[in-house]
């Protein structure tokens, strides 16, 4: 931004004075004049590594306009390896096409007397701007003149003492830079840019003036309809439009899109593991209050406000396919922040009408389920990452409000500790009444179980964790709590497993909280995270270590009932050898009364030969 800035300044200020120049020299032949003295400034002010062309150069004095069309600034390969060659060329390598530039009402005549350049309006239309960078190691380590580092309005105090422009507008701006320091050159390209930089003034008190960022009252950037594809070729990211101006002290982006080049069944085909698919919309993000001049010169991002308005965000795995295990430590929100190259401060993060979701395929019951947190609101306090500002404040504060499947109440607080070596963080929170069935949604399919009936009237937890372990309480209380346990059957429906259910209803699991004589049972949150669990994973397996307690299965429980199930499912292997010993034994009593049966039958038929033999013999 700050070189981008110069980048115009500089430019407008060199045409002006390129125009004060014609028409205070102007002669009859001063069209030839004047293109050789460009071009020959433009050659020997770059030790001939630059060259310009342009089509048409027309002036009028008068009324103070100018016109120039097709400019170009052309860099000279041949130059450039010269300049290599003896250690002196620079990093980058500038190519600059304009289509038109158009100055009006130009004050040149009376600036020859007064020194003050007045100047209502600067056009550059279709500038295409491509940075070839190639670093070179010699331009950190051989020592070079100092660079003059006077303000602007010092550098140029002896051809004008004050130059005011109105307004200058780059229209359509082409930007591109291309990487050749490594091996494979990249290329980054940005499109549909507009600048328009309002009230220049270039003299000794504007340089004072803190309303001004560089001399200028405002700097407006627009980008309109930017697209690219992400490098693993996966996503798009698509931004219809973004706004900052220095004036406002406000930056605005309108329809952000992380959007999945493929189907979700496309996804996981092509990857051929198990990975979760994002689709993401946040349809405005704000950032206000930056302070602009620490962003300029340290490149620091300090702002009061960033908010994000009416987003949806859908996150889709497919447990049908192998996983990859990731080890996952050390990679929580907030660390993660900490690890951001770019040092920010923002005083507060808010969040409006933002739905989140989150949904899986599951390999046994060949279902989809889903969560969802719909209208999610609240703010996210110093999200901060620079060391000075953490010095005085290493607290990161969100307190979130949501609706899950839009119906139950959520509140949740969350405090994390930024300079804590393992992570630390607490969380806490509180669901408000809801009927138990709403959460079929993601139990049946995933967790091959249905709630038949349960209403919950609040659940509230309370727990520190860290990277490694999360320990707290959880208080829930519910009645009439009622569950299936389900199993697939032949034509792959989810069906009732019985004798299961009866067992999970009556024996297991508590069906009240508190029961029947007013007793409540505090559940016990306490889960070791394995390295390959994500944060969100780490989450809901520690809460749901509370809600097992809540409802009668604690720890020792959960342990004899799995001792138990081994127990009878090695009798039931047992009863089932048993049966099949039985089958096997009537198969073949079945099979000797069948032989029996036709031994007899044969004797039968014999005598009855006989006895007809008989009967021939005495006719």
């Amino acid at each position: 931004m700050k070189k981008l800035l110069f980048w115009i300044l500089g430019f407008a200020v060199v045409v002006t004075i390129g125009f004060f120049a014609v028409t205070r020299y102007l002669t009859n032949n001063w069209r030839p004049i004047l293109e050789r003295q460009l071009k020959n400034a433009v050659i020997n002010s770059s030790d001939s590594l630059y060259r310009i062309e342009y089509k048409t150069l027309d002036i009028h004095p008068v009324n103070g306009n100018l016109k120039l069309t097709r400019f170009k600034l052309i860099p000279n390969p041949e130059v450039y390896k010269r300049l290599d060659a003896n250690q002196s060329a620079p990093d980058n390598l500038y190519e600059l096409e304009v289509s038109a530039l158009v100055i009006k009402n130009a004050n040149a005549k009376e600036a020859v007397t007064s020194k003050e350049l007045k100047v209502a309006d600067i056009i550059i239309n279709k500038p295409k701007l491509t940075i070839y960078n190639n670093r070179r190691d010699y331009n950190d380590t051989i020592s070079v003149k100092k660079k003059d580092d006077r303000p602007l309005h010092q550098l140029i105090k002896d051809i004008f003492k004050d130059i005011r422009v109105q307004k200058v507008e780059l229209r359509d701006i082409n930007f591109a830079f291309v990487n050749r320091s490594n091996p494979e050159e990249k290329r980054t390209a940005l499109k549909n840019l507009d600048i328009t930089i309002t009230d220049i003034q270039i003299d000794s008190n504007a340089a004072l003036d803190k309303s001004r960022v560089y001399y200028t009252k405002d700097v407006v950037i627009n980008i309109k309809d930017y697209h690219i594809a992400t490098p693993d070729s996966l996503y798009f990211v698509k931004l219809e439009n973004l706004n900052f101006s220095t004036a406002k002290n406000l930056l605005s982006l309108k329809k952000v899109r992380l959007e999945p080049r493929l189907s979700k069944k496309e996804f996981h085909k092509k990857l051929g593991h198990a990975q979760d698919r994002y689709d993401l919309t946040f349809n405005e993000i704000n950032i206000s209050n930056v302070d602009f001049d620490l962003f300029l010169n340290r490149q620091k991002l300090y702002a009061k406000n960033l908010s994000i308005n009416n987003a949806s965000i859908d996150v889709y795995n497919n447990n049908a396919y192998r996983k990859i295990i990731k080890n996952k430590t050390g990679k929580f929100p907030h660390q993660q922040l900490l690890k951001l190259a770019l040092d920010m401060k923002i005083d507060q993060l808010q969040l409006k009408d933002v739905d989140i979701s989150y949904s899986e395929f599951d390999k046994k019951s060949r279902q989809v389920g889903k969560i969802e947190f719909l209208k999610t609101n609240g703010t996210i306090k110093n999200v901060v990452n620079d060391k000075k500002a953490l010095s005085q404040n290493a607290k990161m504060k969100a307190d979130l409000r949501s609706k899950i499947f839009g119906k139950a109440p959520l509140q949740l607080n969350m405090t994390f500790y930024m300079n804590s070596k393992i992570g630390e963080f607490d969380y806490n929170g509180e669901i408000g009444a809801f009927d138990g069935k709403l959460i079929n949604k993601i139990v049946k399919p995933l967790g091959m179980a249905e709630i038949i009936s349960a209403q919950i009237d609040k659940l509230s937890f309370n727990v520190k964790a860290n990277q490694n372990i999360a320990r707290g309480s959880m208080f829930f209380y519910y009645k009439d709590l009622k569950v299936n346990v389900l199993k697939r059957d032949e034509k792959g429906e989810l069906k009732k497993q019985g004798f299961a259910s009866a067992l999970a209803s009556v024996f297991v699991i508590q069906q009240q909280n508190p029961d029947s004589r007013g007793q409540f049972t505090k559940g016990n949150i306490y889960f070791n995270r394995p390295a390959e669990a994500s944060f969100f994973s780490f989450l809901w397996k520690s809460l749901f270590t509370g809600i097992k307690e809540s409802v009668g299965v604690s720890r020792e429980k959960e342990k004899s009932l799995k001792n138990t199930a081994k127990t009878i499912g090695n009798a039931v292997e047992g009863f089932k050898g048993d049966i099949q010993m039985i089958k096997e034994k009537l198969h073949e009593r079945k099979e000797r009364r069948e032989e029996r049966r036709q031994e007899r039958k044969l004797e039968k038929a014999a005598k009855e030969t006989e006895k007809a033999n008989q009967t021939d013999s005495i006719k």
